[in-house]
């Protein structure tokens, strides 16, 4: 199996409530968009690498390359806790694709595709939105 997590900690922020019910919600649409951006750099077709086959592998640094869809079918991002959640694949083959092995050099995996997905869509403002400031006795 192969995974990686998010986690938003909040730093800075004193006297103030943060809002649990919209940081999930942040975090389950930035799981969701790195599982789309792995399924469609996947789901491309064959790789740059060496042909087995049929089958066009990908290249080292690649993202893998798919003929069944098994790899892109078993990838889901599951919420945690309301401050954490998790993008994985519950194909063996997976962890072998994420470190590389002896024979093999690792390829782009779950996190380059979570990276991609928070940088292309990082909205601060919805993370802004869960700040809620306490006012109390000095």
């Amino acid at each position: 199996m192969a995974s990686v997590r998010i986690t938003v900690v909040l730093t800075g922020v004193p006297d103030a409530e943060i809002s649990d019910e919209i940081i999930s919600e942040w975090i389950e649409n930035r799981l969701n968009d790195g599982r789309n951006v792995f399924i469609q750099h996947a789901s491309r077709g064959g790789g740059g690498g060496r042909v087995y086959g049929s089958h066009r592998a990908s290249a080292p640094g690649e993202y893998p390359a798919t003929d069944s869809g098994r790899l892109v079918n078993s990838v889901d991002a599951e919420l945690l806790s309301a401050r954490e959640g998790q993008l994985h694949s519950d194909v063996a083959y997976a962890s072998y694709l994420t470190t590389g092995t002896s024979h093999m050099a690792p390829r782009q995996m779950l996190r380059e595709a979570l990276e991609e997905a928070i940088s292309a869509r990082p909205n601060p403002e919805e993370l802004a939105k869960a700040v809620r400031f306490t006012t109390g006795p000095a």
